[in-house]
């Protein structure tokens, strides 16, 4: 989702969902899906226990008096804490924390297994290695139909150096600057239009990423799936057997994207789940699974032309080790 140069961005204004959200409240739930946010871990203390979700919700209200707002689903678990605490803290969240925003939308029951974290000064827990705290006291909660929207008043903020983390269309990403468009010329032919030598690596890895992923757009768009609908039936012909939970570790997909994907994928008999909720591939699953793969192993020929055979090895090995890496990571 990393923003690039809006001059080699594809444009296509197709309609691809429309309807009354009172009758269609997935695709309404994906149409919002098409804004682009921030990534929050929302944080409180009360009773002797420790509550956390991750939310997109969050907006700021005021300067004066210092107001913030965010939402939390009357469903969730981490509501009764919420709604009785006095206080809460806003972590708003790094380019490196897509393991914490997973971990706090997930149905762990122990959240903080394994973050480090530390008690505030008004009592909330802070996240460590976000980009800012914001600690809150909880000022008035307002209907929202199902959600409870809280107001909170900042008693106190802090900031850090770092890159956040964003999140839209069912994609972490991060942010790159745009350049100003008076006067912008297109590169000549041999003269580089990113300045990469001088990006950080992990920004250069989601640039590389984003780039090959639009570029296979329209490619994934000719079977009729989505991102997260793909990644689902990647998983699911890797580990049959996973769970919505099980994708949404595994597949980098929220929780929503993932129940969203999986009810697509068995409305139309592609995947098929037993009362445990397990998920396997049907034939048709297989069959479309198999299409998506096809163009993209044509599609990644085309793309590694020309590179020497070495130098994709070396990088192959170099990403083995880094997932590998953080998997024991994670794992400890």
């Amino acid at each position: 989702m990393a923003v690039g140069n809006l001059r080699s961005a594809p444009v296509s204004y197709k309609e691809v969902a429309a309807g009354d959200p009172s009758l269609d409240s997935r695709a309404f739930r994906q149409c919002l899906g098409q804004y682009a946010t921030g990534v929050t871990v929302i944080t409180t203390a009360v009773d002797g226990e420790l509550a956390g979700v991750t939310a997109n919700s969050f907006a700021s209200v005021s300067l004066s008096p210092p107001l913030i707002l965010w939402s939390i689903g009357r469903s969730s678990r981490s509501f009764p804490a919420f709604e009785r605490s006095p206080v809460f803290a806003v972590n708003v969240l790094s380019a490196g924390q897509i393991d914490v925003s997973k971990r706090f939308s997930s149905f762990d029951a122990d959240k903080f297994q394994g973050v480090r974290w530390s008690a505030g000064p008004h009592g909330a827990p802070l996240l460590d290695g976000a980009v800012a705290h914001l600690e809150c006291a909880k000022t008035s909660s307002h209907d929202g139909g199902d959600h409870l929207i809280l107001l909170g008043r900042v008693l106190r903020f802090a900031q850090f150096e770092a890159e956040a983390l964003l999140f839209s269309q069912g994609r972490y990403g991060v942010a790159e600057d745009i350049p100003e468009l008076k006067g912008v010329r297109e590169p000549a032919a041999g003269e580089a239009g990113l300045d990469t030598a001088q990006m950080p690596f992990l920004t250069l890895m989601f640039q590389a990423y984003h780039a090959i992923s639009g570029s296979f757009e329209e490619h994934r768009a000719a079977e009729g799936v989505t991102r997260p609908q793909v990644r689902v039936l990647t998983g699911l012909s890797e580990t049959p057997g996973l769970t919505i939970e099980g994708l949404h570790r595994t597949k980098f997909l929220s929780k929503r994207d993932a129940e969203d994907a999986v009810a697509f994928l068995l409305e139309r008999s592609y995947v098929a789940s037993d009362a445990a909720g397990r998920l396997t591939l049907t034939s048709p699953g297989f069959d479309l699974i198999e299409g998506v793969n096809e163009r993209w192993r044509r599609f990644e020929e085309k793309q590694l032309a020309g590179i020497p055979a070495q130098d994709v090895a070396f990088a192959r090995a170099f990403f083995e080790q880094l997932i590998a890496r953080e998997r024991a990571t994670a794992g400890s």
